[in-house]
This record gives C-alpha cells, structure tokens and sequence, in this order.
C-alpha cells in the first residue's frame, strides 16, 4: 500500500493504480502550492540573532537586552512594547528570561564587510515563552501566536533610470531587505513571481499609480490575507521616499517614510503593516473581555476527528484552556478559557484550514437567522 498525501488528509492507494495515484496527487499539489498561502505559522518569535565584535561579557549583555527588545515587539505586534514600564525592567536583566544562547561565525555575504570589533560573529539567543507571554500579559500587551495573516507584497522601485517591481525570485538588495525585516518582525511576507501569468495582469505603472483592481486581480491567485503595495523612490539627493497601503478586505491603511537610507524606509514600511495587523488580530486585552467562549463543531465523525479539532484549539495562543461541554451526533461542545478576545479567536481559526463558519443546525441559515450569542462560536469540520 502507498500512502500519498499532504499533512492530515492522505489518499491511499494500491496494487497497480498505486503509481498513478501518487503522480496525480503529486501533480494536484503542485498546481495547487501557489493558491495555498492563506495564512503561515511564524517560526522563531521567541528567537533572535545580533551581531558582536566579540565575545566578551558586557557585549554579550548589550546583545541580549537588544534581542529581548526584539523578541517582545516580534511577540506582541506592539513597536512600543519595549517601552512598557515592566518590560523595561526585563529587558534590562534579560538573562531572568533567557533559555539559551551560542555564537555563530559570519554567513558568506558577511565576511568581508567592514564591520566592529576585531572578531565579529553573530550571536543567537531564545528566550523562554512562558516567560515572555506572561510578562506580556502583566504589562497590559497582547501575544500574538505562530499562527498570523500571509501578506503578499507589491513593491515599485525608481532607482535613478531603474523602473521593477520586486519579486520573488530577485536579487535586488531591496528584495534582501524586505524579506529580512519581514523575518525579523514575525511577518509572513510573500512576494509575487512576476510570471507570465502576473505580468499579463499587472505592470509597473499599476503598482506605482496604485491602481486597486488590478493589483488585487493579480494577487487571487496567491490567496494572502492581506496586500501591501509599496512606492519607492530614491530622490536626486540620494535620499529616499516611500508610500505603503495595506489592504484587508474593505480596510485599508496608508503611511509615509523618508530615509537617508533604503533599510529605513523599507523597515517602516514591514513595522507598519505588522502594527496594522496586529491591531485586528492581536487587540489589547481589555478589562470587557469575557473571559469564556463556548465553540461548537460539527462533522467529528470519528475519534481522530475530536483529537484535530481539541489538538487545533489547545494549540492556539489566545486559548487558555479547553474542556469538553457535550459531544454526540457528529457534534462536541467546547468551553475555551481565554486568554483573549472571542474576536480573536475567529480571526485566527478564519486563517486556518481546520475549521469553517456554520450556521448551528438547529437554527435557521441566511439572512433572517437569528445572531448567536457574543459569547459563542460555531464551526463544521473540514474533511
């Protein structure tokens, strides 16, 4: 027997079909990759890296309180989190947080780059996550989880007589910056391919004259929650300008950066779409809050279903504890302890593949069906 298959869903395959089936699996999820971006589990929040000149103490004490700043911003969505009074102090003595730290020789795009220090290397450091959660939590500020918002990227260049659009595959040095700054900040970034398929429906001049609808046409096929179009500028003093505007849906927000440096201004331009994100999808705790959900699942026919759905809702950040209400007839009743917002959780289940909305099957669908509770959710298991 060959199993063929991608994650939880599998499709099994025997005797003589058994190679045919796994090329036409194959050949499906190929064609099918470039549609499933939806939403990314973030690596490495509770991780960060800073260069040294060496590898002395205090420079390794200075390294650590700026990776704790990073780690607490990456975290929370929250620029200004450093800022908080308790935070502070922790970043101050960061090792009462820390869980493990190495050094690293230069990667090859390094060496050779007049850089501090007569032995600079990288420094690693992660720090634990239940401490930085609950430091958080006790300053007032949100943990945002792993799980967050794909935000493809549509990026105009004017470089002197140099017109592009910055993609994927490129090479540009404000493709390096771009991806590592999203990296750095916990934003899942793509980039469009600039195939023949993107080019036969947006150009430059759509991008720099920020042009909604073709824009937007281009980026179905890559199925981000979110767009972020950018114009770049570099001015006739060698300064540079930017304007982004990030889209979600009806929503959308504009804002402005000026640099004498690119890395600047493409850095405003990655902080600005995670602060904006993490407004929606990471809010402030709030003293309102309910503290409980109640969340119903339809469609768990099986005992491996009811582990998916309980595993998929104890793995989400904003989700305290879980504890079984009812459950028969192809339905379980959870209760949640949150941690967050009702809110939130919809709008981190919305970015998964586990769970979709369903009307209660007791009551009415459509527009004349009642509203459920505040204080209630409900879901149909995707098979």
């Amino acid at each position: 027997m060959l199993t063929c298959g991608r994650g939880s869903h599998s499709v099994r395959c025997m005797n003589r079909s058994s190679v045919f089936c796994a090329l036409s699996v194959l050949c499906l999820l190929l064609v099918l990759l470039p549609s499933m971006a939806l939403a990314a589990e973030v690596r490495g929040l509770y991780e960060a890296e800073m260069l040294v000149p060496d590898q002395s103490r205090s420079e390794r004490g200075l390294a650590m309180s700026a990776a704790l700043a990073e780690v607490v911003g990456k975290v929370s969505g929250r620029r200004d989190a450093r800022l908080q009074p308790k935070v502070a102090r922790a970043i101050r003595r960061p090792a009462q947080l820390l869980q493990q730290y190495r050094y690293r020789t230069l990667p090859v795009e390094l060496r050779g780059e007049p850089l501090p220090g007569d032995d600079p290397q990288l420094l690693f450091f992660q720090f634990d996550k239940q401490a930085v959660d609950k430091l958080l939590r006790d300053s007032g500020l949100p943990v945002w989880g792993a799980t967050r918002p794909a935000v493809l990227a549509w990026v105009a260049v004017v470089d002197g007589k140099r017109r592009y659009l910055l993609g994927a595959d490129g090479t540009d040095e404000l493709q390096r910056l771009a991806t590592h700054e999203a990296r750095r900040l916990g934003l899942p970034l793509l980039l469009p391919l600039l195939d023949l398929q993107d080019q036969r429906q947006v150009n430059f001049a759509d991008v720099w004259g920020r042009f909604r609808d073709p824009v937007l046409a281009a980026s179905r096929r890559y199925r981000p929650e979110a767009v972020l179009m950018g114009r770049l500028q570099r001015t006739a003093d060698g300064e540079w300008r930017a304007d982004w505007w990030i889209i979600e849906g009806r929503d959308s927000e504009q804002w402005r950066a000026n640099g004498v440096l690119a890395a600047e201004v493409v850095e405003e331009g990655m902080a600005g779409a995670v602060s904006w994100l993490a407004q929606r999808y990471a809010p402030r705790p709030g003293r309102r809050e309910p503290a409980h959900l109640r969340l119903t699942v339809d469609g768990v026919r099986s005992l491996a279903d009811f582990a998916r759905v309980e595993g998929y809702l104890r793995s989400l950040q904003q989700v305290k504890h879980v504890r079984v209400r009812q459950l028969g007839g192809g339905r379980v009743d959870f209760g949640l302890a949150l941690q967050g917002s009702p809110e939130g959780v919809a709008q981190t289940i919305a970015l998964g593949r586990l769970l979709a909305p369903a009307a209660p099957r007791d009551e009415p669908a459509g527009d004349d069906a009642p509203a459920p509770p505040a204080d209630s959710q409900h879901y149909l298991l995707r098979h």
